[in-house]
């Protein structure tokens, strides 16, 4: 039997994409995203009040949307200003954790996209996957704050030491737009690799996703940049009016789970393609021995 190859493989992973209805879950996991951001800025808004007080959530913040695409963060960094703005949650209280469980959304939809795409069955219990979803959401809220305190306070530290090969590793003036985009590459890079081998059920090793972690991390660089030239020329207000800025953002989420889902589709055609490998090396090795008794 012939084996598929690789950019087989690839092209198989994007009609495997379309016939699992794929972009249909993509499409839930990006409403997802936009319901749970604004608790998500809460919470981190929370937490940051134990560490730097409202500054360091509000620079928190900043970051999170300085590497989408302009349109996408003008249309969302205005609500999530107000919403911070008037609401001030302590991490401990119930709200703090209410603000902790609806975070969790946007990550449950896209634990349920990924058993798709790796067409295996959640067999843990809701408990331990909700609680596992808001480690994911508390891990990507402290990874936020300490790479805010990096970029905007380390500088301010560093200023009143005066140590001068740290003033120049944490000076901000150094993260150019290619850099700010690299950085943002290696961190949707290490939450991917969380994403496939622990959120979605079953288990892979390191070596079994890679693929698909690369791709996608490539693929939603391309987005980003390719996506802010297209807004510069497209008016969505033609079509949605008052709700453009809300659309332009679900668009391009929607296109960011879609390749996130790619990815595990195309990791799942690699490990089988694997198997199909060995399989047909332990055929012939048989046949050559079965030749020779």
């Amino acid at each position: 039997m012939k084996t598929p190859q690789p950019p087989q493989t690839l092209l198989a992973s994007i009609y495997r994409l379309y016939e699992h209805s794929g972009f249909s879950m993509a499409g839930s996991v990006a409403f997802s995203f936009v319901v749970s951001l604004f608790p998500f800025c809460i919470f981190l808004g929370a937490l940051a009040s134990i560490f730097g007080g409202r500054e360091l959530a509000d620079q928190a913040v900043g970051q999170l949307f300085q590497v989408l695409p302009k349109q996408v963060a003008e249309g969302l960094v205005p609500q999530v200003e107000n919403i911070m703005g008037t609401r001030r949650i302590d991490l401990l209280t119930f709200s703090g954790g209410l603000a902790l469980f609806f975070a969790t959304s946007a990550i449950e939809t896209l634990r349920a996209a990924l058993n798709g795409a790796y067409r295996v069955h959640e067999t843990r219990a809701y408990p331990l996957c909700l609680l596992l979803s808001m480690c994911f959401v508390f891990v990507s809220a402290v990874s936020m704050l300490v790479l805010t305190w990096t970029v905007v306070v380390g500088p301010t530290i560093a200023a009143e030491f005066e140590p001068s090969w740290l003033k120049t590793l944490l000076d901000s003036s150094w993260l150019t737009v290619t850099k700010r985009y690299a950085l943002a590459g290696a961190v949707i890079g290490a939450q991917l690799f969380a994403f496939h081998l622990w959120l979605a059920a079953g288990k892979r090793r390191m070596r079994d996703v890679w693929p698909g972690v690369a791709l996608s991390v490539v693929l939603w660089l391309a987005l980003a940049a390719l996506y802010s030239y297209y807004l510069n020329f497209n008016d969505y207000a033609r079509f949605y009016a008052g709700l453009s800025q809300l659309m332009v953002a679900l668009i391009f989420f929607q296109f960011t789970a879609i390749i996130i889902i790619l990815g595990a589709e195309l990791n799942r055609g690699m490990m089988e393609f694997k198997k199909l490998t060995i399989g047909d090396e332990i055929g012939v090795g048989g046949m050559a021995r079965n030749a020779n008794t």
